[in-house]
């Protein structure tokens, strides 16, 4: 289940509150962009939030090993941690990107996903069930268009599969078939609150704070434009 479906069913979790951790106060707009074209074959596009999940979802599907190419980007040289060897580590502006051109188990891909999900996992691999391709940059704050009559654009990951039910995880709330589905959203950051023990603490404040707001998602189904507002404490 997607961060942002966990929010429209009050699920928060750790993964949900780290989608956070970077926002202070204010209203964000143009997040968590979803493209979908339904035929055939199920082709989602999205912006860099799902990446990590996208990433976790495919790598389940691993049955034994699969090529994997890709880069974690982080802010801090991760061999130490890694118990998978990276083909090289190159540094770019403050950000060390970890470069990764192997064959890789699904416990492997996992782990990599749960031990560094702080950072951006952008891993591109091919199994059965589909197709995961991510590119390989480092995530930026989505701008809003720039002409009033278009939308953003959702091209950071690109995930395809014939399996229709992934439908229901993205366009939760679309009951009925359709042909193109298009949501985006808003983050509007009323509060941060910061437990007692990290108030004197700004980085582990930072981590440890939650924020309260509401999430305002607008979605366009086949032309048909709908709004919808959840409130939210992660």
């Amino acid at each position: 289940m997607n961060f942002i479906k966990k929010i429209a069913e009050n699920k928060i979790d750790d993964y949900v509150h780290k989608q956070f951790i970077k926002f202070g106060k204010g209203t964000f707009e143009c997040k968590a962009i979803i493209d979908i074209s339904a035929s055939k074959t199920i082709k989602i596009k999205t912006s860099s939030e799902f990446t990590n999940e996208l990433v976790e979802l495919l790598a389940n599907t691993i049955k034994d090993k699969t090529q994997v190419n890709g880069i974690i980007f982080a802010t801090k040289n991760l061999s130490e941690e890694s118990t998978i060897k990276f083909q090289d580590i190159k540094n770019a502006m403050g950000v060390k990107k970890h470069i990764i051109d192997q064959e890789l188990t699904k416990e492997q891909v996992l782990e990599l996903c749960h031990k560094f999900s702080m950072y951006s996992v952008n891993l591109s691999f091919s199994t059965e069930y589909g197709t995961l391709k991510v590119k390989e940059k480092a995530p930026k704050s989505g701008k809003s268009p720039t002409k009033e009559d278009q939308e953003p654009k959702a091209d950071y990951c690109v995930f395809t599969t014939s399996d229709n039910k992934i439908i229901e995880n993205f366009a939760f709330d679309s009951k009925k078939p359709f042909k193109k589905f298009f949501a985006k959203h808003t983050f509007l950051i009323e509060d941060i609150i910061v437990p007692d023990q990290y108030k004197n603490d700004f980085a582990l404040a930072r981590i440890h704070a939650k924020r309260k707001g509401k999430l305002i998602r607008e979605t366009t189904v086949d032309g048909i434009k709908t709004k919808t507002e959840f409130n939210f404490l992660a």
